[in-house]
């Protein structure tokens, strides 16, 4: 019920210049993408993906049946990471983390806005996004030269052996 007032209110689609889709049809399709990279994303059976950006980073919520543990997550390939807040739900997303910029990585759209700029480009298409080539925690930055036009599927496929081999080497005594 929450949700199609919310929907309602809100809407879905594109925002932010096509930085942001919210809320849209076309998300559950990215589950293909929380799969991938399940060495980093644990199981959730009450999971639903709310979002993304241009970057490719995942905006899921996960528990929205069951109000004491629901809560926000970011999948985040430009850091490699998977951070969620307790203080964050589906209203307190909406009404207070997009709006107050509480979700500082996933809203930074400065690098999106330059590589659109020194690429002559206005938008990209509903599959693109602009992949990290070396993540911040390999010492990349979130600069437009650290950026390529990828697939978000294909993107997520591709890098998740790599990934997944580098995590598990971490995990080893």
């Amino acid at each position: 019920m929450h949700w199609e007032r919310l929907h309602e209110q809100v809407g879905s689609g594109w925002f932010r210049d096509g930085f942001l889709y919210l809320f849209g049809e076309r998300l559950e399709a990215l589950r293909a993408c929380l799969d991938a990279w399940s060495f980093l994303v644990p199981p959730c059976s009450d999971r639903v993906i709310v979002g993304r950006n241009a970057y490719g980073a995942i905006l899921v919520l996960d528990n929205p049946s069951t109000p004491a543990l629901e809560m926000v997550h970011v999948l985040d390939p430009v850091t490699v990471t998977f951070t969620g807040d307790k203080t964050i739900q589906l209203v307190s997303l909406i009404g207070r983390a997009l709006p107050e910029n509480e979700l500082r990585t996933f809203l930074d759209d400065g690098a999106y806005r330059a590589w659109l700029r020194e690429n002559g480009v206005s938008r990209l298409g509903p599959d693109d996004i602009l992949g990290v080539k070396v993540p911040t925690v390999l010492g990349g930055a979130l600069v437009s030269s650290n950026l390529q036009l990828e697939d978000i599927g294909t993107y997520y496929q591709t890098t998740a052996p790599i990934y997944a081999d580098a995590f598990a080497k971490l995990k080893k005594p």
